[in-house]
């Protein structure tokens, strides 16, 4: 990979591309803990147990630890000329995780009084299903950076496509969920709920947007 002044210095860009691909890889975990809840929650009224807490709280505690230590070797790089992207990079995976805690908790505190019917529930159900696939593009198209361009060009603008669907469909959940004779605090609090959702996706879009300007730097 090419860096400043026609220089390679593939140990440090190494370095930090291992890196976020593990932070990426808490993100997906993070998001599929959400969308396996919701699916347990819809299919078979399953609640998301203190230990399912617990171990989502982990996983962004993880995401933490990965993230500092990527700054702590960005802050030391002398040669990346893709800094500032990869920083922008990191934050977005960092917002996903905290998303993804924060929609664990909102889930938890619907799923004892409530669960979707109808339209409802099979507009949810796509829209976790359309969450789990954008973040996998993500981390693919960041997985594909160093390997090749082309490829994580297509993911990047794949997933810029899958973010105008998830728009959509969040559209059609609030629409539905609204008129539904449940009480106003689970409507609120199921709304944050999907709002996070789709606060995601906004998020993998951002980074998509990154990746492509990174892609510029490491194919010149």
């Amino acid at each position: 990979m090419v860096l400043d002044s026609g220089r390679f210095n593939s140990s440090e860009l190494a370095n930090v591309t291992q890196m976020l691909d593990e932070h990426f890889r808490v993100a997906l975990s993070a998001t599929k803990m959400v969308t396996s809840a919701m699916t347990a929650w819809i299919e078979q009224r399953k609640s998301i147990s203190k230990e399912d807490l617990t171990r989502i709280t982990a996983l962004e505690e993880k995401g933490d630890e990965l993230k500092r230590a990527m700054l702590k070797v960005l802050s030391s790089a002398h040669t990346l000329m893709q800094r500032e992207d990869l920083l922008h990079l990191i934050h977005y995976n960092d917002k996903i995780v905290d998303a993804s805690e924060i929609c664990c908790y909102h889930l938890a505190a619907v799923m004892g009084s409530w669960v979707p019917e109808g339209e409802l529930r099979s507009k949810v159900v796509e829209l976790g299903r359309m969450v789990n696939e954008i973040v996998t593009e993500q981390r693919e198209a960041v997985r594909f950076l160093p390997i090749n361009i082309e490829t994580s060009i297509a993911k990047a603008d794949e997933i810029c496509r899958i973010e105008k669907r998830i728009d959509a469909q969040w559209r059609d959940v609030v629409s539905l969920l609204y008129p539904s004779a449940i009480p106003l605090a689970v409507v609120l609090r199921f709304r944050d709920f999907v709002m996070e959702l789709e606060e995601l996706a906004n998020l993998s879009e951002d980074a998509a947007i990154t990746i492509r300007g990174l892609s510029l730097t490491l194919n010149t």
